[in-house]
């Protein structure tokens, strides 16, 4: 192809006429392979102008959803996202409001200094009266260690 040829192909092909110097059509009148290379070439863009989309393609509706859907699955689970579950949180909420109240009604029914130190104490009194000083403490710490509970 000649260099006055190469200088205004893509205003030719583009279909600017206009801006296309005589000298141009001249030169494709006196020269066949520049005139036959110019036909496969117009033929060529026209065969892609074909293939062109006629309107502007976007996304179908929901791709976005769709992708995000897609990532959120591939997200690694971690154990403290099931924190963030208000469902989850809720019953979590209630289960530990029942364990205080159950710990609380524990703690006021079993409270320490009941009935096992009053037994302890009648004995070591009941057997004041009959032994010695020592006989008293002994007997006294032996009651007080039977007695005992963790």
């Amino acid at each position: 192809m000649h260099q006055s040829i190469r200088k205004n192909l893509e205003e030719y092909l583009k279909g600017s006429v206009s801006e296309i110097p005589a000298e141009f059509h001249r030169h494709l009148g006196e020269c066949r392979d520049c005139a036959s290379e110019l036909r496969r070439l117009e033929e060529q863009s026209q065969l892609l102008r074909s293939l062109q989309s006629k309107k502007d393609a976007g996304p179908r509706a929901g791709f976005y959803a769709r992708v995000m859907e897609r990532i959120e699955a591939q997200q690694p689970f971690s154990i403290w996202s099931v924190f963030l579950d208000r469902k989850f949180g809720f019953r979590l909420a209630v289960a530990s409001g029942m364990l205080a109240a159950l710990l609380a009604g524990y703690l006021v029914t079993s409270e320490p200094g009941g009935s096992e130190t009053g037994v302890a104490s009648t004995v070591a009194t009941a057997g004041a009266a009959s032994d010695t000083g020592d006989q008293l403490q002994r007997d006294a710490v032996l009651v007080d260690l039977a007695s005992y509970h963790q």
